[in-house]
């Protein structure tokens, strides 16, 4: 989805500051003025009228800058401009050389306005060091004067850091000392890792409902009113309309990221019958809206067809820019989120809205990677370590600004061409990004066009590479034994969901599971990626750790015999082997064979071969229970 406004290239205005007496105490909140007429000015001209004193253009395009002279802290800004009915200029502006916001100038009044009117990408609590360079450019359309008056600095409310939010910890069974402490006993294999990307659940390009190469994920836009078109209506309606929109995915290994909508530009609206259309400010609607967020949870908080939970609900496209609501009425609904929904990730628009500093709510970004939109990445990054434990993705857009500098052209622009493809993997990996939409829609009959895909494929979400396993080279019935392996995360995101790792037993020659168990005592969404992307050297430069898990389990009721040992990852919808390792030991089914062993016998081989290709695997399927 596309941001409403149009498009953005440039940007804003000058400032001479009133700095008052009192800002350093601490708590306190007045507001800070940089007055445009005293910035360092390029292709603008200072006049005064109305007791106002502004800056306007004199070119297209101008710039205006200066430094900044406050105490170094966290700021929200806004900014008072003319909002010109010849023309709607555009904005941006600059902190340090960072794109800190863009926006259009609105609504074509010949009145004065502040930026914090549009609401919707408002910069709060932006950290900004005394000494920072400040630029805003700007440009000119339709022969606007891109007139400003002055930029506003107040201290923000939010404490200057917000608490890291700790992964799950992990808790260490046997060690790796107590595991090889007879080493004679034991086969360790070092599995070859599968070089080329293949689809895994939850994570990668995120198509319509359509086959596809990678696809494992949906976008679902629902009406509100196809869900519940008056208070009375009940959950059974959305688990109703969901049924039909979801129909099969389980046998596909498709999950879906729904998005309830009221406003569609140019196309029929989803308001229910009994509330007034256009209404998101009335208490009607805040009570309204929390009950269905309520329903949504019931319906879909358990669902297995469910992925990840985009907010949406305010605004066209349920993008929450515009038309938007009270901030009670945010403050309400990311409350009710929170609550109704404890087993599955919530994703809204924008950083900074919605409490997301209070509650772990992820991103969706309807325009990742575009020239005129890079201040969402800054904002983004402000927000780590969030990515450890809340979903991040979105999708590109083609169709506003200037979307032919980046992302590109179209999705095989983007894939084919360098300039493009790296600039959106590095984008991929520095956010950590989970999922994308739009680009998914390339040429799957392109080989070009489905190089570049796999080289997307293999950066998104997580990607297991199991690095060794060790286990014994028989075991006895009734006996414990210790196994252990370890596991690197190649991609960008953990896993977002703690899914079972399976240790099972595999005839050597029907490749049936004769014994299987799940691994107690690890977490997997503890198998982290690297971090701190390096754009030009193309790695982390914060390794991605390599995790050991060490197991002891008894083996019962097994015949005697030569058995293949196997590892595999589980959706618990009806717990079969779903999340694959990217290593060349795989069997079609989503196991993947180790080596083999005795059961209760010694036997004189270990090594295990045969393998199937795991990218043309695509029988994997999840159980769908009553809903």
């Amino acid at each position: 989805m596309r941001i409403f406004f149009g498009y953005v290239i440039a940007a804003l205005i000058a400032i001479v500051f009133i700095s008052c007496n009192n800002s350093g105490r601490k708590g306190d909140r007045t507001p800070l003025i940089v007055e445009a007429s005293s910035m360092d000015l390029d292709q603008y001209v200072i006049e005064s009228a109305d007791d106002r004193t502004y800056i306007k253009l004199t070119e297209s395009t101008g710039t205006a800058s200066f430094i900044f002279p406050f105490a170094s802290g966290f700021y929200d800004i806004d900014v008072s401009y003319l909002a010109e009915s010849v023309g709607q200029n555009t904005y941006t502006m600059y902190i340090a050389d960072n794109q800190i916001v863009a926006w259009l100038g609105k609504p074509l009044d010949d009145q004065w306005h502040m930026l914090s009117d549009q609401r919707w990408h408002v910069p709060r609590h932006i950290g900004i060091n005394k000494g920072d360079e400040i630029r805003i450019e700007a440009l000119s359309e339709n022969s606007s004067l891109v007139i400003f008056d002055y930029i506003q600095f107040t201290p923000s409310s939010r404490a200057a850091t917000t608490p890291d939010i700790e992964p799950i910890k992990h808790i260490p069974t046997q060690t790796a000392a107590e595991i090889l402490a007879s080493p004679d006993d034991y086969f360790t294999v070092y599995p070859e890792e599968y070089e080329r990307a293949f689809k895994n659940p939850l994570k990668g390009f995120r198509p319509g409902t359509s086959e596809h190469e990678y696809g494992t994920l949906t976008k679902t836009y629902i009406k509100w009113n196809e869900l519940e078109n008056n208070a009375s209506d009940g959950v059974n309606k959305i688990i109703e309309a969901s049924n039909r929109r979801w129909e099969g995915f389980e046998k596909r290994n498709l999950k879906a990221i729904p998005r309830v909508y009221l406003d569609w530009p140019n196309r029929e609206g989803g308001w229910p019958d009994d509330l007034t259309e256009g209404d998101y400010t009335s208490d009607e609607f805040k009570e309204r809206v929390i009950a269905l967020i309520k329903k949504l949870g019931e319906a879909w908080d358990n669902d297995p067809r469910v992925a990840y939970v985009e907010m949406g609900l305010i605004g066209y496209w349920g993008e929450q820019e515009w038309p938007d609501t009270r901030d009670d009425i945010k403050e309400a609904i990311a409350a009710q989120f929170a609550a109704s929904f404890q087993n599955k990730l919530i994703m809204i628009r924008w950083p900074n809205t919605y409490n997301d500093h209070i509650h772990n709510f992820g991103y969706y970004w309807d325009s990742f990677a575009h020239q005129d939109q890079e201040y969402y990445a800054f904002h983004l990054n402000k927000t780590s370590p969030r990515w450890k434990t809340a979903v991040i993705g979105g999708e590109t857009a083609y169709d506003w600004g200037n979307f032919r500098i980046q992302p590109g052209e179209s999705p095989d622009v983007s894939l084919t061409t360098p300039v493009h493809r790296d600039f959106i993997i590095d984008r991929i990996r520095s956010l950590h990004t989970n999922h994308l939409g739009w680009i998914a829609s390339y040429s799957q009959d392109d080989e070009r066009v489905r190089a570049g895909a796999e080289i997307l494929q293999k950066a998104f979400g997580y990607r297991f590479v199991l690095t060794e396993v060790s286990y014994p080279k028989t075991i006895k019935n009734d006996d414990q034994f210790i196994f252990s392996f370890k596991v690197k995360n190649t991609g960008s995101t953990p896993l977002y969901y703690n899914w079972p790792v399976e240790v099972s037993l595999l005839d050597p020659v029907t490749r049936k599971v004769v014994w299987k168990e799940q691994c107690t005592g690890i977490d997997v969404r503890n198998w982290l990626p690297g971090d701190a992307w390096d754009d030009s050297a193309k790695v982390y430069t914060i390794p991605a750790e390599i995790y050991t898990v060490n197991q002891t389990m008894t083996l019962s009721d097994v015949e005697p015999g030569e058995y293949i040992f196997a590892l595999s990852i589980l959706d618990p919808a009806g717990n079969l082997p779903s999340a694959r390792f990217a290593i060349k030991n795989y069997f079609n089914g989503g196991r993947h064979p180790i080596g083999r062993l005795g059961v209760d016998k010694a036997i004189e081989s270990y090594s295990v071969s045969g393998f199937d290709d795991l990218r043309k695997d695509n029988s994997l399927f999840y159980i769908l229970t009553d809903n």
